[in-house]
């Protein structure tokens, strides 16, 4: 038996009281919603991008801070290209450093005191542009000072060589444009 409630219209009449009444979404709705939550959260690629611009202003920071206890000058300091994978970093002539964020295999976000220490790799290359024991002396001091700053925290002495096996000419990425 179905119960009519009048309504304060004239002439109209429902079924049911509002209050009794639930709506529930068709399937297509459904997909509908579904579709738009997925949308709502990043891509891969979008975290990917924003982790990676996180990262690179840390480093901007800390280098332009280092840079200026050095009495240094550099014009940028960028992210490599992704697909990039023949060096850590790199400083040209004109200033312009670029420093890779992603392991080339896995491409997660490299090690935070990997990506500082490539930093003051490239740092020391505005002054020293190859590997002299001047370049090598200089780059430790600016690790030593980013260690003191708290920008490089490494592991347990002794658990992985700074970039000392990247000092020939080969493997740094010192490049010239």
């Amino acid at each position: 038996m179905t119960r009519q409630i009048r309504s304060t219209n004239e002439g109209s009449t429902r079924l049911f009281a509002l209050e009794e009444i639930s709506l529930r979404p068709t399937g297509q709705g459904r997909l509908r919603e579904l579709a738009r939550r997925r949308s709502a959260r990043p891509t891969r690629s979008e975290a990917q991008t924003a982790e990676d611009r996180r990262m690179i202003e840390r480093l901007r920071t800390w280098g332009s801070e280092l840079a200026r206890a050095f009495n240094l000058r550099y014009r940028s300091i960028e992210p490599e290209r992704s697909g990039v994978n023949g060096h850590y970093g790199i400083c040209y002539e004109d200033g312009e450093i670029r420093i890779r964020l992603r392991h080339a295999k896995t491409g997660r976000l490299l090690k935070e005191s990997s990506l500082v220490d490539t930093l003051c790799h490239e740092l020391a290359h505005l002054r020293h542009f190859d590997h002299s024991p001047r370049f090598r002396r200089f780059y430790g001091g600016i690790l030593d000072r980013a260690r003191g700053l708290g920008y490089y925290r490494p592991g347990p002495l002794g658990s992985g060589p700074r970039q000392l096996s990247l000092f020939d000419e080969q493997s740094c990425g010192t490049g010239r444009r």
